[in-house]
């Protein structure tokens, strides 16, 4: 007798009685944790000063210095992917506090109110992920900046030369932040004033475009093996005929 495959219970609808919190859900030695408590323990004091009193509310500071910096260190360098991430990411959303500020909000924090922060912060948190074996700069350079692999077979020497390490490190994070600028400047070209495409995407898609598009699916889900194996017999019979091959 054939035994039927088991499965685990998959319900989106259900209803727990307390459910998890965000805290629960991440893991203890997630880079995130790290990020978070770096910025906790630093001086705030310089980030308060950047605002004046009056006027309406702003989101605060440390919550905002915290989304961009663990941004940074996911490669994730558009304010618009943050914003799209306190959206949708659940370690974003712990940062946050559930916070969600748009791209344009992000985008001042980052050009207007901490410019001249954030490239000391980004450098010591870049620097201690290294050393705790987080991230290799190698790599997570030549990823987030494209800069081509062969540039020089030496090129990252610095990286185990300690009278070097500082300097090199503050120049690579200089570098990557000046490049966010064109980052900002490309997407603004691309979407305008409008925030990523996923937000308004699906207006227009009704029930019945999803209903025949599945049906479209169950179509080819239940076309048999042996169609497909004999469809393409008849193409290579057909390719045979066009070209002399017998």
């Amino acid at each position: 007798m054939d035994k039927k495959p088991s499965f685990k219970p998959y319900n989106q609808g259900q209803i727990t009685f307390l459910p998890p919190s965000l805290e629960e859900l991440i893991p203890e030695d997630h880079i995130v944790r790290i990020v978070d408590s770096a910025i906790e323990n630093i001086d705030t004091k310089p980030l308060y000063e950047k605002y004046e009193g009056g006027g309406a509310s702003s989101y605060n500071p440390v919550m905002m210095l915290k989304i961009i910096i663990y941004a940074y260190t996911q490669k994730i360098f558009s304010c618009r992917g943050i914003a799209k991430n306190c959206r949708e990411n659940i370690m974003f959303m712990w940062l946050s506090g559930m916070n969600m500020p748009d791209y344009k909000t992000i985008d001042r924090f980052r050009v207007q109110r901490m410019k001249d922060i954030i490239p000391d912060i980004f450098t010591e948190v870049i620097a201690m992920l290294h050393s705790k074996g987080y991230i290799k700069l190698e790599k997570y350079f030549l990823e987030s900046t494209r800069i081509k692999p062969d540039a020089g077979k030496d090129s990252w020497s610095w990286v185990k030369n300690p009278k070097k390490f500082n300097e090199k490190l503050r120049e690579k994070c200089e570098e990557l932040l000046e490049s966010i600028g064109e980052i900002e400047r490309q997407e603004n070209q691309e979407f305008g004033e409008e925030d990523l495409p996923e937000l308004k995407a699906g207006k227009d898609i009704g029930s019945q475009s999803i209903l025949d598009t599945a049906d479209k699916i169950n179509k080819k889900l239940s076309r048999k093996p042996e169609d497909s194996t004999n469809r393409w017999e008849g193409l290579k019979k057909l390719w045979r005929g066009f070209s002399g091959v017998k």
